[in-house]
C-alpha cells in the first residue's frame, strides 16, 4: 500500500503542473505577418578572437633547448627525413621539433625540466600511442 501512495505522490504533482498550459495562438493567413513582427530573435555574439601565438616555431625550438629532459619520439641521421617525421607528427597534432646533437636528428615531442613528471608523460603517451619505442634524452 505504502509503494502505491509514492507512485500516486508524482503523479498527481504531475498532473497539477500540466494545468497552467500556455494558450496557443493559431497562425492563419491572415495574422502570419503579425505573429513573425511579434517572434524575438536572439541576437547573434560574435566569434571569439583568435590571440595571436606569442612565439614563432624558431623561438619554441630555441626555448625547449633550454629544457634538461625531451621525450624523443625518432632519432635520424639526416635532416631531411627528421623533418619528414616531424611534419607527419604536426599533421597528427603533435607539435615536434628537431634537435640536433652529435651528429643525429632528434623529433622531440616534449620537453621538461624536471624527470619526474617527464617520466609520467612518457608513459603517457606510450600508453596512449601504443608505441613503446618513444624513450627519454637527458641534454
Amino acid at each position: 500500500m505504502a509503494r502505491l501512495s509514492y507512485l500516486l505522490i508524482p503523479l498527481f504533482l504531475l498532473m497539477l503542473s500540466c494545468k497552467d498550459e500556455k494558450k496557443l495562438t493559431t497562425v492563419s493567413k491572415d495574422n502570419v505577418v503579425e505573429q513573425t513582427a511579434k517572434r524575438q530573435v536572439p541576437e547573434l555574439t560574435p566569434p571569439p578572437e583568435k590571440p595571436e601565438p606569442k612565439l614563432s616555431s624558431a623561438e619554441i625550438a630555441k626555448n625547449r633547448e633550454i629544457f634538461d629532459y625531451h621525450i624523443v619520439a625518432a632519432s635520424y641521421n639526416y635532416q631531411k627525413q627528421a623533418d619528414a617525421f616531424k611534419n607527419r607528427l604536426y599533421q597528427k597534432g603533435y607539435p615536434a621539433i628537431v634537435l640536433e646533437k652529435n651528429g643525429k636528428f632528434r623529433v622531440i615531442l616534449q620537453s621538461f625540466n624536471n624527470k619526474e613528471s617527464a617520466i609520467k608523460e612518457l608513459k603517457r603517451l606510450r600508453k596512449l600511442n601504443k608505441k613503446p619505442d618513444l624513450w627519454l634524452l637527458r641534454q
